[in-house]
């Protein structure tokens, strides 16, 4: 019997080719939306959790501001080398120092850029690091006018590359390469893009104050847990800075507040996105419904020959369920091929869309994100689409099944 059901379903599907194409399109386009929205979030949080971990690995930021998600309004704050003080002495930390960072021009030759300047501890710089030197070596706490510099920087910022030994000049004074950083790439390439100083040079050229920093960077001993320790960072804080939890005036910033960061932007993603495809369902199984009926309604007479050769109530409720939900089948299988090229297209057009900005210019359109291809959810759009199918067929099936079998052969 199944056999044989298949084999009248295949056959009205090949001989109503547009109008089965037609009524898989609200199919498609819902089944396309989930695999391209879950394939291409996932593969953006996987590429952005790897490079976290590869070039964050047991570190801690602390920046001024309270932090609240994506939609935070926190207060605003400083940092000083006072709370340096406070993160060393706590249990777990190994390193604590205060970063400077500002954009300012960066003259080479006849040539300026206006790039990112970061005023750092060297030698507790040179500890922490994870990207190592493509060239050079790193600044040393003897150092006055010297400077390290990013992958692009050194290969891409100016018509000209910069090597060791060679003079930049920031505000009128003079610095030269000691030193130059790996490639960083990807989500993390604002690396690439920096010139790092010696923390009191920069307060003089810049006229900073000696007691303020821009951030915090942390690095926990090898038998800490990172999570741990940052809480503890948080608790001296708000001791010192006298301020509650939900009032903090600084973010302390893990690899796993990143990524949590990550998954917020990526929910909302997936919440307007998942709108889409919930719309493009229901519209696919209405569609699918009513194209139904018009086929009972087609085949009565059909239907009229089946009961008369033997055919129960059950077989033909069978049939069309069945018939139903292999169109929503088939809709769902190109549904998961146009989503994975759907996913793709969304990374990339991610890319092109921040081409040419600041952002840019940081390193985020380099992003080396692909789609993640995960079974499970392959296996779940196309169960997902032939149970639409199934639900959609129903009532017209139960139509067919329930046609008075001598007044369907009467119909013309």
């Amino acid at each position: 019997m199944l056999k044989g059901s298949l084999v009248l379903i295949l056959r009205n599907l090949t001989q109503r080719k547009l109008r089965s194409s037609l009524t898989t399109l609200g199919v498609i386009i819902g089944i396309a939306a989930i695999v391209g929205m879950v394939s291409a979030t996932q593969g953006i949080s996987n590429s952005i959790g790897a490079q976290l971990e590869k070039l964050q690995g047991d570190r801690i930021l602390i920046t001024p501001g309270g932090r609240g998600g994506i939609f935070s309004t926190g207060t605003t704050g400083g940092l000083t080398e006072k709370d340096v003080e406070i993160i060393q002495s706590i249990n777990g930390v190994s390193i604590a120092y205060g970063q400077l960072q500002t954009s300012a021009l960066v003259v080479f030759g006849e040539e300026a850029q206006g790039l990112t300047i970061v005023g750092i501890s060297p030698s507790d710089f040179e500890r922490l690091d994870t990207l190592g030197l493509e060239a050079g070596r790193y600044l040393k706490d003897s150092d006055r006018y010297a400077t390290v510099i990013g992958n692009s920087v050194a290969h891409e910022k100016f018509q000209k590359e910069i090597g060791l030994r060679k003079k930049l000049v920031i505000r009128d004074v003079e610095f030269q390469v000691v030193g130059i950083m790996n490639k960083a790439g990807g989500a993390l390439m604002t690396t690439d893009a920096t010139v790092y100083l010696p923390k009191d040079a920069m307060r003089e050229v810049f006229n900073l104050p000696e007691d303020r920093v821009n951030s915090i960077v942390v690095g926990v001993k090898p038998d800490a847990d990172i999570n741990a320790v940052a809480e503890r960072i948080s608790e001296a804080l708000r001791r010192s800075h006298r301020v509650t939890k939900n009032n903090e005036d600084f973010t302390v910033i893990t690899p796993d507040y990143v990524k949590n960061i990550v998954g917020q932007i990526t929910g909302l993603l997936s919440i307007l996105l998942g709108g889409i495809a919930g719309i493009s369902l229901i519209v696919g199984s209405i569609g699918i419904t009513n194209i139904m009926f018009v086929t009972v309604t087609e085949r009565t007479r059909e239907i009229g020959v089946m009961k008369a050769l033997g055919s129960t109530n059950r077989d033909i409720l069978m049939l069309f369920v069945l018939e139903s939900g292999i169109i929503s089948l088939i809709g769902g299988v190109i549904g998961v091929f146009v989503g994975l090229g759907l996913g793709e297209g969304l990374i990339f057009l991610s890319r092109v869309a921040i081409s040419g900005t600041t952002i840019a210019d940081e390193g985020l359109s380099s992003l080396q994100a692909g789609i993640a291809i995960i079974p499970e959810l392959i296996a779940g759009a196309i169960v997902l689409s032939f149970v639409v199918g199934i639900i959609a067929g129903f009532l017209p099936a139960r139509k067919a099944a329930n046609l008075n079998p001598i007044e369907a052969l009467r119909y013309e």
